[in-house]
């Protein structure tokens, strides 16, 4: 039993397959919500990776977390859809007609993002991450803190009062600064934190999560229905499906974002905190049991 992948990696592989027939079979409901179906089933089978890998998952031993997690990656999406509102760097297509039905997609979907990218960052970690931890710490000291917050801060600023699309970079850029320094001041987990530790395990594993998912989203949104354009100044005729090359950079980084996010918002959750969604230990930079 203990080799065998777990069930909910099975249902997981089964949510895959069957939304890809029926896409191309032409199925309209699969083809309006084929987006969050894919990553739910992408969901289900990489936690169960990661359980059978390490014998424990955000799903089967961090439940309350894993669940928590989703309204909070809604939160953390609508950030970048409040920014997108003045840039105007992508927009929806062939989305339902009806408002509940419309509604649903946008929250499925939104739901499925953090969640996505952690459990990919997790089965990274545990497959490579002890390579990378105990290495030589780095410590950018407080003034760099302080720094990181308030050019993060400032930049977003500017992204507000001179809304362009040509400033599509900055909004990732800042709130990558802006929490990174906030974070860490307040300890409420931070990549410099990881790094006074000589811990760069989930960093780079969250790079490379932030990669594939990118890589992921954009292959699974081409062939969708339902699904999001881009509006980029820069190449946006030299694509790969619907996004500008370009574009893939940001999601890296993006990654790193949600993990910020992740850690700031649970923070001001009233629910009882011991490790987080993936087994840190909430005021520690190295890995704690579950919860």
């Amino acid at each position: 039993m203990k080799n065998r992948l777990p069930f909910h990696g099975i249902v997981g592989i089964g949510i895959i397959l069957l939304s890809e027939v029926f896409l191309f079979s032409g199925n309209q409901w699969v083809r309006t919500y084929f987006t969050p179906l894919v990553w739910t089933g992408y969901i289900l089978f990489v936690d169960s990776l990661i359980a059978l890998r390490k014998g424990e998952s955000p799903i089967t031993a961090r439940r309350r977390e894993f669940l928590l997690l989703v309204p909070i990656s809604i939160i953390s999406w609508y950030i970048f859809e409040g920014v997108n509102l003045l840039l105007r760097n992508w927009s929806y297509v062939n989305m339902p007609q009806g408002v509940a039905a419309r509604w649903l997609g946008y929250a499925w979907s939104y739901a499925t993002i953090t969640p996505a990218i952690f459990v990919t960052a997790e089965l990274i970690e545990a497959l490579f991450g002890k390579r990378l931890r105990n290495r030589r710490p780095i410590d950018f000291g407080p003034r760099t803190e302080v720094a990181f917050f308030y050019a993060g801060f400032l930049l977003f600023v500017i992204v507000l009062v001179f809304p362009s699309p040509y400033l599509c970079p900055l909004p990732w850029i800042a709130v990558l600064l802006w929490f990174e320094g906030m974070n860490d001041r307040l300890s409420f987990g931070s990549f410099s934190e990881m790094f006074r530790t000589g811990d760069y395990g989930l960093f780079v594993s969250l790079l490379i999560s932030g990669a594939l998912c990118g890589l992921l989203w954009e292959s699974w949104n081409y062939w969708a229905l339902t699904k999001w354009h881009y509006h980029v100044p820069y190449l946006p005729d030299v694509k790969l499906f619907e996004m500008p090359v370009l574009g893939y950079v940001g999601f890296p980084p993006f990654a790193l974002e949600c993990f910020l996010l992740y850690r700031f918002i649970r923070a001001l959750t009233p629910a009882r905190r011991t490790t987080d969604v993936l087994g840190r230990a909430w005021n520690a930079a190295l890995p704690g049991g579950a919860s």
